[in-house]
């Protein structure tokens, strides 16, 4: 079963990374400034078990590393 757990932001690599839209990104930026983040990012325990590999969320990750969060909420699966 997962649960959903606060990670460093520097303890996830993002295997696949994507290139976004800035102007989409700047908009999601500003919505978790607002808001706040409504969905949880997802990842896995990596293989070495120091980090994590993210499965779900590259742009709400680099949007809280924008905003200088230094943790995220996250769902951890197996």
């Amino acid at each position: 079963m997962s649960k959903i757990v606060m990670i460093p932001t520097n303890s996830i690599e993002v295997l696949n990374p994507r290139v976004r839209n800035k102007k989409i990104f700047e908009e999601l930026v500003e919505s978790i400034r607002k808001v706040g983040l409504k969905r949880p990012i997802t990842v896995r325990h990596a293989p070495n078990g120091e980090h994590y590999e993210l499965i779900c969320g590259q742009g709400r990750l680099e949007a809280f590393q924008k905003l200088g969060q230094i943790e995220i909420p996250a769902m951890v699966i197996k």
